[in-house]
């Protein structure tokens, strides 16, 4: 671990903005000043646009979370177990919606289910006053945010804009480097690792650039911008992985035409020197492709290439074209940039229904102990266990970071317990007390910045603040210190356990709901009556696309024989498009009848191989597609057509015409 500048000046404004929330809620009077000092550092990032984001999505997550608790509390305070079932579902359904969110607006809808439940709970006994207890909290944790925003803004911003300015021209150079490396006279042995990055990257841009509208940069991309870039990024990994495909099964097949080899080394060479113009570029690829016959398999496999080639030097010279004017924002957007449209993303509704009833009922387990031992802080349990479950709910396998959140907890408790008894009660006034907590803040800061730590030091910071609990009035009550932390680890228990009864799986199994999810959808494709809009085509891309990141993100945690998930979802990709631009005509129904029987019985969860009536469907359609009296239309439909038949086969034989051997 590293702690440079970056990390102490991030460490020093996490500590100002805590002390001056904390000035600010001791010169106001309000109840819980250490909610303020809390919130501060659940709500700071490194990026000054991050902390902006995230402020404001917890300001209307809390708005709403408090709204939500002053209507439920006293309409169901008499009936302890409905006022129970009622929190514990609101907190439960916030939670599902927030996973099916997956961009940093999830963070409104967690706040708003945890919120509720701790303001709601430690308010049953003490109804009457639920509006003001509301009102307070809200009031503790805007305090909180609003000096975190500011603070953060003022001094040393990190503006988003540049960060992100850096990650895109960094994933660019990446994509360039894996294509030249595919278009290599000797390929490179392996690009999957390659692939598997770049994948993941595409969709850390996305989840970065949602940041970019609340950045402290004068001048930043705009939204259209950063949508027509991330597209065109989208749009190139499935593109070089079919152009690795053809060229190297043309290379493994014999000597390669002149023509196409000088156009591949042309396009290599375009890609290694970014200053060369496109134009020039496509009119080769055009020559080669038109010099084609198309009279056998391999001639088949030059046009798939060519077609894809030219398909990828435009989509290049656009993303370049775009991450010059990310760089540079202030100028005229490019051409490129057309209508705003979302990146949709990969929703899991099984797996978010699952982790929502892990917490419907480890919230529901820890109001029945409340309410059947009568104890006082048992509000303190369920509370804790709402707030962690919705912590780590996107984990394949929450339970060993709910562990570490336990066991950071329980290490701040000996601290906390010592500057309670020890040093608070030895100080006098605002200024001294200041001095006091610095040492620990700002160490405790200084780690949180770093990534690694960050999971540490959260449960360590809130356990540390909650356990102080700074008031105007300091009082020492060790009966309460013992009991509330005591409560605060029997929920944090009771969510690990029920996380691990109903809601953990393995990385494999989210390997397969992965897979099969890509396997609903491209049976769904090859069902559709007519040709799709564009803007469906870019959506279940996206998705696929979304998909091959979340898989290279867990390759590292599986069995060899599940590492190859991530090259065949992006396989699957490539069949999609192929299937997206076949023509749907008569002749083609029981072909995309065949291609949908067998991505609904892959998703059923059959293991099954494509079957050989699949195989001839896709061979009969290619030599109906060479009889197409248009060369346009011909030439579209082979192109789709080879692409299809070497995704969903590619160890089959090469094709050729059964009528014309007969």
């Amino acid at each position: 671990m590293r702690i440079g500048l970056r990390e102490t000046v991030f460490s020093v404004n996490c500590f100002a903005a805590a002390m001056l929330a904390l000035f600010v809620s001791f010169s106001l009077g309000l109840e819980r000043p250490f909610w303020a000092m809390a919130t501060v550092y659940i709500t700071s990032q490194p990026l000054s646009g991050a902390v902006r984001s995230k402020a404001v999505f917890r300001l209307a997550g809390t708005a709403v979370g408090g709204i939500v608790t002053v209507l439920l509390v006293p309409a169901l305070v008499n009936a302890p177990v409905l006022l129970s079932l009622a929190l514990a579902s609101w907190v439960a359904l916030c939670q599902f919606v927030s996973l099916l969110d997956r961009t940093p607006r999830s963070y409104l809808f967690m706040l708003a289910g945890y919120t509720a439940a701790l303001i709601g709970f430690p308010s049953v006994t003490h109804p009457e006053a639920i509006f003001d207890t509301a009102v307070l909290r809200v009031q503790e944790i805007g305090i909180g945010v609003l000096c975190a925003a500011f603070i953060h803004a003022v001094i040393w911003p990190r503006s988003v804009s540049q960060v992100f300015g850096g990650r895109v021209a960094g994933v660019l150079a990446e994509a360039e480097a894996w294509i030249a490396d595919v278009l290599a006279a000797a390929p490179v042995a392996s690009t999957r690792r390659e692939r598997r990055k770049l994948a993941g990257d595409i969709t850390d841009l996305h989840v970065t650039a949602t940041h970019i509208p609340f950045d402290t940069a004068r001048i930043r991309p705009t939204r259209a911008l950063l949508t027509g870039m991330q597209d065109r990024l989208v749009l190139l990994i499935p593109l070089v992985s079919a152009v690795e495909d053809r060229w190297r099964s043309l290379i493994a097949a014999g000597p390669l035409p002149a023509p196409l080899a000088d156009a591949v080394a042309t396009v290599r060479d375009w890609v290694t020197t970014p200053a060369l113009p496109a134009a020039p570029v496509i009119a080769t690829l055009r020559i080669a492709r038109d010099a084609v016959a198309a009279d056998g398999w391999r001639d088949l496999l030059a046009l798939n290439l060519l077609a894809r080639l030219e398909e990828l030097v435009l989509a290049l010279a656009e993303t370049r074209t775009l991450v010059a004017a990310v760089a540079d924002p202030a100028g005229r957007p490019p051409p490129a940039v057309g209508a705003v449209a979302a990146r949709p993303l990969h929703r899991d509704y099984g797996l978010a229904l699952l982790s929502a009833t892990a917490t419907l009922l480890t919230v529901l387990g820890c109001c029945l102990f409340w309410i059947v031992t009568g104890w006082p802080e048992g509000a303190v349990a369920a509370m804790i266990a709402a707030v962690v479950c919705c912590f780590f709910a996107t984990l394949d396998d929450p339970v060993p970071a709910q562990r570490g959140f336990l066991l950071w907890t329980i290490a701040s408790l000996p601290l906390a317990a010592l500057y309670l008894f020890a040093i608070l009660p030895a100080i006098d006034g605002f200024a001294m007390l200041t001095l006091a907590m610095a040492p620990p803040l700002l160490a405790m800061g200084a780690v949180m910045a770093n990534p690694s730590w960050y999971g540490r030091m959260v449960p360590m910071m809130l356990g540390f603040a909650g356990g102080l609990a700074l008031t105007n009035s300091f009082t020492v009550d060790a009966a309460s210190f013992f009991n509330a932390n005591v409560a605060q680890i029997i929920g944090i228990a009771a969510a690990m356990v029920m996380t691990r009864l109903i809601r953990s799986i393995g990385a494999g199994t989210a390997i397969r709901r992965l897979r099969r999810a890509g396997w609903r959808d491209l049976a769904t494709l090859a069902e559709r009556p007519a040709d799709p809009a564009v803007a469906q085509i870019a959506a279940w891309r996206s998705r696929m696309l979304d998909r091959v990141g979340l898989l290279a993100s867990r390759i590292g945690e599986v069995e060899d024989e599940e590492r190859d998930a991530a090259a065949a979802t992006l396989r699957e990709l490539r069949m999609g498009l192929s299937i997206a631009q076949i023509a749907p005509v008569a002749d083609h129904a029981a072909l995309r009848a065949a291609l949908a029987r067998h991505f609904r019985a892959l998703a059923s969860g059959d293991d099954v191989a494509p079957p050989a009536e699949l195989l001839d469907r896709i061979d009969g359609a290619i030599a109906a597609g060479r009889t197409i009296a248009d060369p346009e239309e011909q030439r579209g439909q082979l192109i789709n057509l080879v692409g299809l038949r070497r995704n969903v086969f590619p160890a089959a034989p090469d094709w050729h015409d059964a009528k014309a051997a007969a």
